[in-house]
């Protein structure tokens, strides 16, 4: 194949992954780590693989730092929504994933993934293929760059060309910054020229092509018109440079950098089953696992000789551990097995116990695994973890309490690192350059690594509070929330009677019945049959070749909301709904014998402060009534009381 016509595929990271989130069902790990946002980047990613058979692919993020714009107009972007909690958390881990895959990630300090994205869309001769939810994108497209842009969720795409971009936006790629200078950007707040809305400004670009043309024909415009251009002439041309995407940021990456290895490494199939992805685990797109014997030294230190050993029943795993000539077992734990590292005199040796899924497979189910837990969790040698509250849980499961002293990389790297850590063992072996086929004797060699890094009062706080809390988590865990199920029963039974009286009073105003959760019949009875907003429909609702359903968000119907009573019982419809389906019916299954048991992450942010998912009991509303009225679903156990402290001034004194 020719070097032109080869294919690279760029890819929004932040964009993608946020789409992905909303657009896939809210779902975590075993662990309680929220993964819907990764599963479904992934799922897109390898369809785009599927699709386009790329020969390259890089994924472009932004950073959490000031850009070019921010310094040029200290209102860019402001008032948008911070990323929840449970989106924030996915970023680190999709790059760890990604990382694992070999493909080239790209981010600069003081530039957007769009500048980063436009600069390689340019940079190279081949055909350039961006996906994005973002449409600032538009303005990229030429003969050798197609925008494949997500219209809803991830999966329905418009893939927008030099061929068919005029029929699908009525205008041509370089007009989206002219059009952008002239009406704005309310997701970017890019403040474009006011009273100018996007049809106005759309007719002024087919009459004179460009904001430069509009401005040289300001006499022939009406008065009104031309009293706002001229009113805002400044603002205009600062929203056309806010607009416009650097095709030059100054990026070492090369052609090369980009190419898409496959099959993809060991390790990422690994990593697809520690997050639960058995779909993606089972694809054919994965390297053979690594041979069983390695010799592995880094940066000039000791050399690790190791060897495995895979142990066919109990009394083989026994022998292993009693044979240790050292008092530290270094333990990892995944979908597909169980192992340990034991020290035998001057070699290693990692234990291998393979956990099958089916009676044909060979190894041991799960739950035939207890006698090692117990060998390990009530022995006197050291273990090392990464995890160790997943560590005590999955031995309580088998009624182990855990009397063995253990370390806690995991928690080890947060302090060391002083951010948030989400990252995985498998991510931190393959930027450590450790075997991924050896992750016990991984695990090790990280411990030693993080244990000579620590500083003295590092050390200290993590021996005296970070690793003691560990335990202290787990039995929270384990005891769980008392949960009023009565008042559940109440509140389901309150919002479903409102949930019927509000939808009989919509189809009473509509004059008919339809699918009130369809934003296509919503919008086909708002704005076609009753004509809500009137005029004012052709600029905030209204139809285009590029969006052929109206728009139905809150954000949209709010402006409705006042003139038009159909409207305010949709949204209270919507209000209620939320709140029964996330807050009442959403944690209904989540209750066991009268209890939810969260799961409480200790090193998930970088203020240092728990985060609790699964359910999440730091985000119950409380600025409503309905608000204040879900907090009673939670109640202290028999014979105790519930306190609340306020944590922020516990930490300023």
């Amino acid at each position: 194949m020719a070097k032109s016509q080869e294919k690279l595929v760029l890819i929004d990271g932040n964009s993608l992954l946020n789409r992905a989130f909303y657009a896939t069902p809210l779902f975590t790990t075993k662990d309680g780590f929220p993964s819907n946002g990764i599963f479904g980047f992934l799922k897109l990613l390898f369809k785009i693989i599927s699709d386009k058979k790329p020969e390259y692919l890089a994924v472009a993020f932004d950073l959490h730092a000031p850009t070019f714009r921010h310094k040029m107009y200290d209102d860019y972007k402001a008032g948008r929504k911070p990323m929840p909690e449970e989106l924030v958390a996915q970023v680190p881990v999709l790059k760890e994933v990604l990382r694992l895959m070999r493909i080239e990630i790209l981010e600069k300090e003081g530039y957007e993934a769009d500048d980063i994205i436009g600069t390689m869309s340019r940079k190279f001769p081949v055909h350039a293929y961006i996906y994005t939810g973002d449409r600032d994108s538009y303005q990229l497209v030429s003969e050798n760059t197609s925008v494949c842009f997500t219209k809803r969720g991830v999966s329905d795409l418009l893939e927008l060309t030099s061929e068919n971009f005029a029929d699908e936006t009525g205008l041509e790629p370089s007009q989206i910054i002219d059009l952008k200078a002239l009406m704005g950007d309310k997701s970017d707040n890019i403040p474009g020229v006011g009273g100018i809305g996007e049809q106005t400004a759309k007719n002024l670009l087919t009459k004179y092509d460009t904001l430069g043309g509009v401005y040289e024909h300001l006499a022939e415009l009406t008065a009104g018109v031309r009293a706002k251009l001229e009113k805002d002439k400044e603002q205009a041309y600062l929203s056309y440079t806010l607009a416009t995407i650097d095709v030059n940021v100054p990026l070492d990456c090369t052609l090369s950098d980009c190419v898409l290895k496959m099959p993809f490494p060991y390790a990422v199939r690994r990593k697809f089953a520690e997050l639960d992805f058995r779909s993606l685990a089972t694809m054919d797109v994965f390297e053979e696992e690594e041979a069983s014997g390695t010799s592995a030294q880094k940066n000039g230190g000791e050399n690790f000789i190791c060897e495995s050993k895979i142990c066919e029943t109990i009394e083989d795993a026994a022998a292993l551990y009693n044979a240790a000539t050292d008092e530290k077992i270094a333990c990892t734990e995944s979908e597909s097995d169980f192992r340990f590292l034991v020290q035998i005199e001057d070699k290693y040796v990692e234990g291998v116990l393979n956990i099958k899924k089916t009676l044909l497979d060979p190894g041991f189910f799960a739950d035939a695994l207890t006698p090692v837990y117990k060998m390990l969790g009530e022995g006197k040698r050291t273990l090392i973890l990464y995890d160790s509250k997943a560590f005590l849980h999955h031995a309580d499961e088998r009624n182990i309490r855990v009397s063995a002293p253990y370390e806690d990389v995991g928690l080890m790297k947060y302090i060391s690192d002083g951010t948030a850590s989400s990252d995985t063992l498998s991510y931190l072996l393959d930027a450590n350059g450790y075997p991924a086929a050896f992750p016990a004797l991984g695990l090790y060699r990280l411990y030693l690594q993080y244990l000579e890094k620590l500083g003295e009062s590092e050390k200290k706080l993590y021996d005296e509070i970070e690793l003691p809390l560990v335990a202290v988590l787990f039995n929270m865990e384990k005891t769980g929330v008392c949960v009023n199920t009565a008042v559940i029963d109440e509140l389901s039974a309150r919002y479903d009677k409102e949930l019927r009286e509000v939808s009989a009073k919509i189809y009473e105003l509509a004059g008919e019945q339809f699918n009130l959760n369809s934003p296509v019949q919503l919008g086909k009875i708002l704005f076609d049959k009753l004509h809500i907003g009137g005029a004012g429909i052709e600029k905030n609702a209204a139809k285009t070749k590029a969006k052929k359903n109206y728009g139905t968000s809150a954000e949209i119907l709010e402006k409705y909301a006042d003139d038009n009573e159909i409207v305010r019982y949709v949204l209270r419809f919507r209000q209620i709904q939320k709140l029964n389906s996330t807050y009442v019916e959403g944690i209904r299954p989540l209750i066991c014998e009268g209890k939810v048991h969260t799961t409480y992450n200790q090193s998930n942010t970088t203020t240092g402060r728990l985060s609790s998912v699964n359910p999440n009991l730091q985000n119950i509303p409380v600025r409503t009534e309905e608000g204040r009225e879900l907090r009673k679903l939670f109640v202290a156990s028999k014979g105790n009381v519930l306190i609340d402290a306020d944590y922020s001034q516990i930490e300023l004194r």
